[in-house]
């Protein structure tokens, strides 16, 4: 395992000036090819993001580097959850301690439940606060097919959402329900357990158009793993015109997901995570106002209500010890009100504001050893100014405030400059802080255990509440080219990080082990991604990340090892009678999830996609063939167990009408 404390090595000639120098490079040849293009050559293909600021910005403004994954992507990606696309994002390491978690990090393999990524549904938070907390189930719940597009903003933006959005923000936009009136069923079935289905329905017109969706997604995860999963969601969606200046978008979910959990009983220490199933069901509730009386300003008040309870226990079984209930169930909520107004000054000023508060709360008195609901709220301002200070300059200034009922007040501002090399290049420059406040757990845990005769035996898991917030300082110099003459996009991005105050657990007095913040790390490295269209039906898309990463104690080098290197190569080719081919390529050096002895080596995956579409009349279809790990099974997220996932393929039928 050697090769995992290999890191790469700094450009002596310093990587800010290689890469400046490699900016105006392109852009000169960009420049030279066939003559100056015109404005409109260069951005009448631009997207328009949400992400970043608040407002509504072309890549080549947006105060951070931004993939945009669209509907088209997703469906060529053969993809089947929400982490599996983050393959396409350039950073992002996919995996998951079972097959019924799968989790994406951004660039360090420190964070194997997303509880430092924040992941937002229409503006929705699905962070859930509660013993593993993060985000896994959250990503793990969306169903792809209501999905219009995803954001994903690489790099902190606590400026702008506040605590959790430490190391990028995936902002899923889910579909208009006027773009999707008719209905649409899917089914998908094939080897290793698959067994996945989709309905929807919608209707309406133009002034009040509704979606209601249900699907199944099923399937038997890694080998050698007790981690079969069956989830069942059912949303609903109503965008309602109330008159010309307003709208109001109204929208619900359930999910029900029921999980193997454990490891064999042929595993060392399977007495302490023996085989069982896990139940986790949520809900949600959600209601967004928007008030626009005139092109330069605008209105929006958001309120959510979502719950999450999860049931978890199993009788321990180690010698001396039968008989004792082990019980990680618990119930959690979360209230959230917020309000913010954007207006336009000027053509080269303008701003968004807003307020916002929360409260989250939970139930569990095996994790808290009390019967009390446990309560934390968080009071925020936040906002943001775009100013064109010049003809190529553009700044984004952004700062969010609050107070935390828990670890008081809190202030993550940023600070980018963005400047027009020429039309459709864009260098940016800036700097951000980003903070993760503590769970519930983290801050109140009290896990204590009982002979079935009531007789107290130990406390495990214990919280002093001494825990702050974990802190990320970020600067970064990034690039968004557009070369329409050839029909490629270049977005690169050359990142400092430097994490401190790491929430961990360390042994206090026998089993106890308490939270505390200790040492963090530092990350450098260079991350690109490359979409090409040579010519129309062919597309290529490259993404790899370059990572130097190192822990500030010595001491903490044989943990959570990332990969030094690690790529995404995709090749989208129409062919003709209607059908598609996508072949992706995930390849990446070796790395350690957890302990640097448990690491995995270097691999490659290979997926491929087969498809054909068809028409009748107004019904249109899609039938598919995809292979996921198409070279062979592998090892997946560490090596001191086995945990194996295999080579599946599978078909697919997407009929609408």
């Amino acid at each position: 395992m050697r090769a995992l404390t290999r890191h790469w090595p700094a450009p002596r000639c310093g990587a800010p000036r290689l890469l400046s120098w490699g900016f105006l490079l392109a852009a000169g040849w960009a420049q030279a090819s066939s003559g100056l293009p015109t404005e409109a050559d260069f951005f009448s293909d631009v997207p328009m993001v949400l992400t970043v600021s608040r407002l509504a910005q072309p890549l080549q403004d947006t105060p951070g580097a931004v993939t945009v994954i669209d509907r088209e992507l997703i469906r060529q990606s053969g993809a089947r959850t929400l982490a599996e696309l983050m393959r396409l994002v350039p950073g992002y390491l996919v995996s998951g301690y079972n097959g019924a978690n799968p989790v994406a990090a951004y660039h360090v393999p420190v964070d194997e439940l997303g509880t430092r990524n924040l992941v937002l549904v229409d503006g929705r938070s699905v962070y859930s606060s509660t013993y593993l907390g993060g985000t896994v189930r959250g990503l793990y719940m969306v169903a792809l097919e209501d999905v219009e597009r995803i954001e994903v903003l690489r790099g902190s933006n606590s400026a702008a959402y506040g605590a959790n959005a430490l190391f990028g923000v995936i902002n899923v936009i889910t579909r208009h329900p006027q773009d999707t009136i008719g209905g649409t069923v899917a089914v998908a079935a094939g080897e290793e357990g698959i067994r996945d289905a989709y309905a929807r329905y919608g209707w309406g017109d133009a002034d009040a158009s509704h979606r209601l969706s249900v699907a199944q997604r099923r399937d038997n995860g890694y080998r050698f793993v007790n981690d079969d999963a069956r989830l069942v969601t059912l949303k609903w969606r109503s965008d309602i015109r109330l008159n010309a200046q307003s709208e109001l978008v109204l929208s619900a979910g359930y999910a029900d997901n029921r999980a193997g959990e454990g490891v064999p009983s042929t595993t060392p220490g399977h007495f302490d995570n023996p085989e069982r199933d896990v139940r986790w069901r949520s809900a949600y509730l959600q209601a967004r106002w928007t008030y626009q009386p005139s092109e330069d300003e605008s209105f929006q008040g958001t309120v959510s209500w979502s719950e999450e309870q999860a049931v978890d226990d199993f009788i321990y079984q180690r010698p001396g010890l039968q008989g004792v209930v082990i019980d990680f169930g618990n119930r959690e909520r979360r209230l959230h009100a917020e309000f913010q107004h954007q207006f336009r000054a000027s053509d080269s000023l303008r701003w968004v504001w807003g307020a916002g508060l929360k409260e989250d709360s939970a139930v569990s008195r095996p994790l808290f050893f009390r019967d009390s609901r446990i309560r934390q709220w968080d009071a925020r301002l936040f906002g943001n100014v775009e100013w064109s200070i010049a003809d190529d300059w553009v700044l984004n200034a952004g700062v969010f405030a609050g107070k935390n009922g828990g670890t008081g007040d809190y202030v993550s501002p940023r600070l980018m400059v963005n400047y027009h090399l020429l039309p459709g290049h864009t260098v940016r420059f800036g700097v951000s802080t980003a903070q993760r406040a503590p769970t519930l757990f983290e801050q109140f845990a009290d896990v204590r255990y009982f002979f079935p005769n009531g007789t107290f035996i130990t406390r495990t898991l214990v919280s002093s509440g001494q825990v702050e917030p974990e802190r990320l300082v970020s600067r970064e110099i990034s690039y968004y080219g557009r070369f329409p003459e050839v029909n490629l996009t270049v977005d690169a991005r050359l990142y400092d990080e430097r994490f401190d105050r790491e929430i961990d657990t360390v042994s206090t007095v026998g089993l106890e082990r308490d939270f505390v913040n200790t040492d963090g790390f530092r990350t450098q490295g260079l991350e690109y991604q490359l979409r090409w269209q040579p010519r129309p039906g062919t597309q290529f898309l490259w993404n790899h990340n370059l990572n130097r990463f190192r822990w500030t104690n010595p001491a903490n080098a044989d943990r959570n090892i990332p990969p030094r290197q690690f790529s995404t190569l995709g090749w989208m080719q129409e062919l003709p009678d209607d059908w598609s081919l996508a072949l992706w390529v995930y390849s990446r050096d070796p790395m350690a999830w957890r302990a640097v002895t448990s690491g995995l080596p270097r691999d490659r995956r290979v997926d491929l996609r087969l498809s054909r579409q068809f028409r009748w009349g107004d019904t249109r279809a899609e039938l598919a063939f995809t292979v996921h790990s198409l070279n062979g099974s592998r090892k997946e997220f560490t090596l001191s167990r086995p945990s194996v996932f295999p080579r599946r393929a599978f078909a697919s039928l997407h009929v609408e009408f």
